[in-house]
């Protein structure tokens, strides 16, 4: 899937095809951009349409600037539906196409700087940018693979079931209360509609990775029962609001505001990873190789790290449990 990143202005390209063949479009192309996100409920947004350029040095090829206004700072919108409309020997036709809006784990700028890169054709480490896209994306994605984790913010839905206690734990990081807290597939929260048959207040836990109850305005049994109250099971010894073997599904904000300093570096590091001349064999766990009997040997710890033990040791604290408790 193509991607542009978050907050900035992107260039999207693309081929039209005709009976197999890459042709010119009749005339003018256009391009239907809506934004969308992929959790549910999906929400899409009215189509703003652009005017398409031709690359004149590749046939039928065609790109559109995705303007800053489109993709803005905040997750509400983590992909783009491009409807591409044309006519090829008189016969008005269209493709899709889905772009990924992505926060970089590094900023390109930066990489530059940092990697030595070069930024003029002649310079023997000259890389172009979508070199260094391609070079981020490879890194973002081993990371995410090997913290089992995310680095920007999205607006997801978490389910897990209760234990009998008073906390839910969830595997991704959550940076605000949940809007929405099913039971069920009830609603029992709803912060948009100041609703709550929950019967307590919830906030994120210690952890950041789950919520719980907030047991600080709830009152003792003694108080219940001397105003002839039944005590709520909450107040009970070994008894939770979380029931145990109900499912619970926590929707709302999760992952991180900013991209933490040590997982920027890793993915530099990574980035310098990608460009090495010796990756194609690091890519496929070989440690060495002897060319007088062609003996391979795999690294130990292949199939559990990014294959650089310096960005395993970055991305250490921020691993996570990958199981999935639904």
């Amino acid at each position: 899937m193509a991607e542009i990143y978050l907050d900035q202005a992107s260039r999207v390209v693309t081929k039209i095809y005709w009976a197999g063949e890459i042709t010119d479009a009749d005339g003018a192309v256009t391009a239907e951009v809506k934004r969308c996100r992929t959790s549910s409920p999906q929400w899409i947004s009215t189509a703003n349409t652009y005017t398409a350029t031709k690359l004149e040095s590749d046939a039928g090829t065609y790109e559109i600037i995705i303007p800053k206004s489109e993709v803005p700072p905040r997750f509400w919108i983590n992909t783009l539906e491009i409807t591409w409309k044309y006519s090829i020997n008189n016969v008005q036709t269209s493709h899709k196409q889905i772009v990924e809006v992505v926060r970089p784990y590094v900023n390109i700028t930066d990489a530059i700087e940092i990697l030595n890169v070069g930024t003029d054709a002649s310079d023997p480490n000259f890389k172009s940018y979508n070199e260094l896209k391609i070079a981020e994306r490879y890194a973002r994605k081993l990371i995410d693979v090997y913290t089992n984790q995310f680095f920007d913010e999205r607006y997801i839905k978490e389910s897990a079931y209760g234990d009998g206690t008073n906390t839910l734990p969830l595997k991704s990081r959550l940076l605000e209360t949940t809007y929405l807290l099913r039971e069920e597939d009830i609603v029992v929260i709803d912060r948009g509609l100041s609703l709550n048959n929950f019967g307590y207040t919830i906030k994120v836990s210690d952890t950041e990775y789950g919520v719980y109850v907030d047991r600080a305005n709830l009152l003792d049994n003694i108080v219940y029962t001397a105003n002839g109250m039944v005590p709520p099971t909450i107040n009970d010894l070994g008894s939770g609001a979380f029931k145990k073997g109900y499912k619970y599904t926590a929707e709302g904000w999760y992952g991180w505001t900013h991209v933490p300093s040590n997982v920027s570096e890793a993915c530099l590091v990574l980035m310098q990873q990608y460009f090495e001349k010796d990756r194609a064999w690091k890519d496929k766990y070989v440690k060495n190789i002897s060319t007088f009997d062609w003996k391979f040997e795999f690294l130990d710890k292949a199939h559990t790290g990014t294959g650089n033990l310096y960005a395993d040791q970055l991305l250490a604290p921020y691993v996570v449990n990958g199981m999935v408790v639904i």
